[in-house]
């Protein structure tokens, strides 16, 4: 198991429709799943309660909202268990960095108080992404590695703490993952996208 983080494209005018309403989180990135936004809604404990001791049966849910999704909306990958190893060769920091540099971390705006995993999704808007986007497409493998530092990034605590162990495997676990992210921003912001990204 452990902590991945996960991508997901979504447009700006979304991002604006989640943050008035968090729990629309749950249309972006796990649609087929209603119960989960139901569960988020904040009449849902009271509901909750209500049936557990007997009193007024909470009146049934309203239909559930949805997300109109555009050209290249609503596509998925993740980073596995690599992603604090990447924000480290970029940055070589444990969390923070200049923004938008500090994306994988910190960066964005959260969607509310939503637990989607460990902790709310980030929301970042399509402005963010391409300057992002401009940023990686420079950065190369070549400069990753040389920020590599399997001993300091144990001594951060850089998830998930395999550095000194695995020397070279462990860059190369994130020399993949860094090509993966670099392939999703740029469709994001190819396609002028946002993007939500969060822990599961």
């Amino acid at each position: 198991m452990g902590m991945c983080l996960a991508l997901h494209s979504v447009s700006d005018k979304n991002i604006e429709r989640i943050l008035a309403s968090p729990p629309l989180i749950w249309r972006l990135i796990a649609p087929d799943d209603p119960e989960m936004y139901l569960q988020s809604m904040p009449n849902a404990r009271k509901g909750f309660f209500a049936r557990l001791f007997g009193n007024k049966p909470a009146e049934p849910p309203p239909p559930l909202p949805s997300l109109e999704l555009g050209t290249g909306e609503d596509v998925e990958d993740d980073l596995d268990k690599s992603w604090q190893g990447i924000h480290y060769c970029l940055n070589k920091t444990a969390f923070e960095a200049e923004p938008p540099m500090d994306f994988i971390t910190l960066g964005g705006q959260t969607a509310g108080d939503v637990e989607v995993g460990y902790g709310p999704a980030r929301l970042l808007d399509s402005e963010t992404v391409t300057a992002i986007d401009e940023q990686l497409s420079r950065i190369t493998i070549e400069q990753l590695r040389d920020n590599y530092d399997p001993r300091e990034m144990d001594a951060l605590d850089i998830y998930p703490n395999i550095w000194a162990r695995d020397g070279d495997e462990g860059f190369d676990y994130i020399a993949e993952y860094f090509q993966t992210l670099k392939s999703f921003v740029a469709h994001c912001a190819t396609h002028k996208l946002g993007m939500a990204v969060y822990l599961c």
